[in-house]
C-alpha cells in the first residue's frame, strides 16, 4: 500500500465517511471542500434499516454508535387511512437528525487528521494539479458531474409527482405512512421520528393533483426558500394526525426528485460517490445509505493501492464492486416510487391490503417472509396468509415435451399450435414482442372458440417506467381490438430481483388499467405470487416451470 493523496468536493456523509476511513486504512493526505459554512443543511432525520446498520457497523462501528446515540429506533410500520391504524412489527429502523450525523462525522474525521474546509469553492480541474485522486461527492446537483458531463454521462430524469420535505416538532412512535384526500386529489405522506420530540413528515403528491392545486414550483425558487402555502395545505389535510403539533420548515418547498445514473462513475483520476453518479427514491431510505456505503468501499480499494498499481484501475474495481449493489436498489427504488407517484391507483384499497402493498412494494417481499418477521400480520385484514389454500393452476406450454393440463390450468398455445382435444381452461397466446401477431391469433381463436376464456402472456420487461408503461399500453391496444378475458404476467429475462421488481409493477399498473392480472411464478416463488394477489396487484396466481 503507499499513501495517496485525496481531495473531495463536498462535506455530506459519503465525504465525511470517506475522509475518516481514509485516514484511518492507512493515514492517507486527505483534504475535504465543502462551499457551505459547517453545518449548514436542508433536510431532517435520516432513516437506516436494521440491515443498512449492520453492514456500517463493520467498517466504523464508532460512526454507527454515535447514529445511535443521538438518534431514534424503532420496530413498527404503521398506515393509517380513514380513520382506519394497522400496524406491523419486527422491521427494525433508526433515524438520526442529518446535522447530528454530520456533526458526529466531521468530529471524527478531524480527530483521525483530515483536514475540513467549509465555505470553500473547490473546482476539480485545479485539484486534480494537486491531489492523485479527486472525489465528486456534492450531491445530486453536482457541479463536478455538470463540467464533466461528457465524461460522466449522466441521465437525469424527474420523477412523477411532487415532494414535500418538513420536519415536525413531535416524535411519531413508528415508520408511519398517512393517506387522506384533499380537494385536488390523494395526498400521502411517510413520518419518522429522528429524536425526542422531532420527526420528518414527507409529503408526496401526484402529479395531476399538483397541476390542479396550482402549487409553486420549487426550483424556480432560491435555495432556503421556504413555501408557506404547501405548509398550510399539508398540515390542513393532515390535521388529525399532527395532533396540533407544528411542522417545520428548512427550505421546505414542492419537488421533483431526480433519477441520476451516470454511465462512469469516474473519468482518469475523478471519481465520484454517492448522489452526484447515483439516487434512489427516498421512498426506500437508501440515499444516505448507498452514500456511506460507496465511501466504505472506495476507501478500501484506495488503502489497498500498491506503489505501481493503476489508479485507473483501482477507481474502475470500485465502481464494479458497487454498481451493480446501486442498480438493484434504483430498480426497487423504481417500483415504490410509481406507488407514491400514482396514489388513486391504491385508493380504494382497505388499510390491510395497502399496508401490505407498502411492505411489498419493491417487489422483493413475500408473506412467508413478513410472517416470520411479525406473526400478527396474520391478524390483520382478513388475515395475510403465505400461500393459498387449495391447487393452485399451472400454465403449460403447448407443444413441449409430455406437456399436459389438469382442471382448471391454463395452456400457452405455440404459434401454429391447435388448441388439444377436451382443453377447457385458459387459453394464451403469447406476445412476445409482436402484439400484432398476438392480436391476430386471439382474434381467430375468438371466432374458433366464442365461449373460451382467452388470455395474452407479456413478459416482465426492463423495471422502469418507460418500459412498463410501453407493455401496459400496448395491452390496451389490443384488448380495444380483441376483448381479453385475463392478461397473465409472466418472468422475463433479467436477473431474478429486477424480474421480480418489473413483474410486480407491471402487474400493478395492468391491473389498476382494469385488466384481470394472473401473475406468473415459478413454484418455489408460490408464497410471492400470493402475497401479489393478497396485496391487489394481481387476480390469480398460476405457476410455470419456465
Amino acid at each position: 500500500m503507499s499513501a495517496v493523496r485525496v481531495a473531495c468536493i463536498g462535506a455530506g456523509p459519503g465525504g465525511l465517511m470517506l475522509a475518516l476511513l481514509l485516514r484511518r486504512l492507512g493515514g492517507h493526505e486527505v483534504d475535504v471542500f465543502e462551499r457551505s459554512p459547517a453545518g449548514a443543511t436542508y433536510g431532517f432525520g435520516v432513516v437506516f434499516s436494521r440491515f443498512s446498520l449492520a453492514r456500517l457497523r463493520r467498517a466504523a462501528p464508532d460512526v454507527v454508535a454515535a447514529l445511535l446515540d443521538r438518534g431514534a429506533r424503532w420496530d413498527d410500520v404503521e398506515v393509517r387511512r380513514d380513520g382506519e391504524r394497522i400496524r406491523s412489527s419486527g422491521h427494525g429502523f433508526a433515524a438520526v437528525e442529518r446535522r447530528a450525523l454530520l456533526t458526529a462525522l466531521n468530529e471524527l474525521a478531524e480527530e483521525a487528521g483530515a483536514r475540513l474546509h467549509f465555505g470553500t469553492e473547490a473546482d476539480a480541474a485545479d485539484l486534480l494539479e494537486r491531489y492523485d485522486v479527486v472525489v465528486a461527492a456534492d450531491g445530486s446537483g453536482s457541479r463536478t458531474r455538470a463540467a464533466y458531463a461528457d465524461r460522466f454521462r449522466a441521465g437525469i430524469v424527474p420523477a412523477g409527482g411532487r415532494y414535500a420535505w418538513f420536519g415536525v416538532d413531535r416524535a411519531f412512535d413508528a415508520m408511519t405512512f398517512l393517506f387522506a384526500d384533499s380537494a385536488y386529489g390523494p395526498v400521502g405522506a411517510h413520518v419518522y421520528p429522528y429524536g425526542p420530540d422531532r420527526s420528518t413528515f414527507l409529503v408526496e403528491l401526484g402529479e395531476q393533483a399538483w397541476e390542479r392545486a396550482g402549487f409553486t414550483e420549487g426550483h424556480t425558487r432560491p435555495p432556503g426558500w421556504n413555501d408557506e402555502q404547501a405548509m398550510e395545505f399539508c398540515a390542513e389535510v393532515f390535521a388529525e394526525h399532527l395532533r396540533g403539533a407544528k411542522l417545520l420548515g428548512n427550505g421546505s418547498r414542492w419537488l421533483t426528485f431526480p433519477h441520476i445514473s451516470a454511465t462512469a462513475w469516474s473519468t482518469g483520476r475523478l471519481v465520484g460517490l454517492g448522489d452526484a453518479v447515483h439516487t434512489a427514491h427516498f421512498s426506500v431510505g437508501s440515499g444516505t445509505t448507498m452514500a456511506l456505503e460507496d465511501a466504505v468501499e472506495l476507501a478500501r480499494r484506495l488503502a489497498g493501492h500498491g506503489e505501481g498499481d493503476d489508479l485507473e484501475a483501482t477507481l474502475a474495481a470500485y465502481e464494479a464492486a458497487r454498481r451493480p449493489i446501486v442498480e438493484s436498489v434504483q430498480q426497487a427504488a423504481f417500483a415504490s416510487l410509481r406507488m407514491w407517484s400514482h396514489p388513486e391507483e391504491h385508493r380504494a384499497l382497505d388499510p390491510a391490503t395497502l399496508m401490505l402493498r407498502l411492505l411489498t412494494r419493491t417487489g422483493q417481499s413475500a408473506a412467508d417472509v413478513l410472517l416470520r418477521l411479525d406473526p400478527q400480520l396474520a391478524k390483520i385484514g382478513d388475515g395475510v396468509t403465505a400461500l393459498p389454500e387449495g391447487p393452485v393452476p399451472a400454465l403449460v406450454a403447448s407443444g413441449a415435451p409430455g406437456a399436459s393440463t389438469a382442471p382448471g390450468d391454463a395452456l400457452l398455445l405455440a404459434a401454429g399450435e391447435p388448441v388439444p382435444a377436451g382443453h377447457d381452461g385458459p387459453l394464451l397466446v403469447a406476445a412476445d414482442d409482436d402484439f400484432a401477431a398476438a392480436g391476430q391469433r386471439l382474434r381467430a381463436l375468438r371466432a374458433e372458440r366464442p365461449g373460451a376464456g382467452l388470455g395474452l402472456l407479456v413478459r416482465a420487461p426492463e423495471p422502469a417506467e418507460e418500459a412498463v408503461a410501453e407493455v401496459v399500453g400496448a395491452v390496451a391496444a389490443l384488448a380495444a381490438a380483441v376483448p381479453l378475458d385475463l392478461v397473465a404476467v409472466a418472468p422475463g429475462k433479467r436477473l431474478p430481483a429486477a424480474d421480480r421488481t418489473a413483474r410486480s409493477a407491471l402487474a400493478e399498473r395492468l391491473t389498476a388499467a382494469g385488466a384481470r392480472v394472473a401473475f406468473v411464478c415459478r413454484p418455489n416463488e408460490l408464497s410471492l405470487g400470493w402475497t401479489h394477489v393478497r396485496s391487489g396487484r394481481a387476480d390469480a396466481v398460476w405457476t410455470a416451470e419456465a
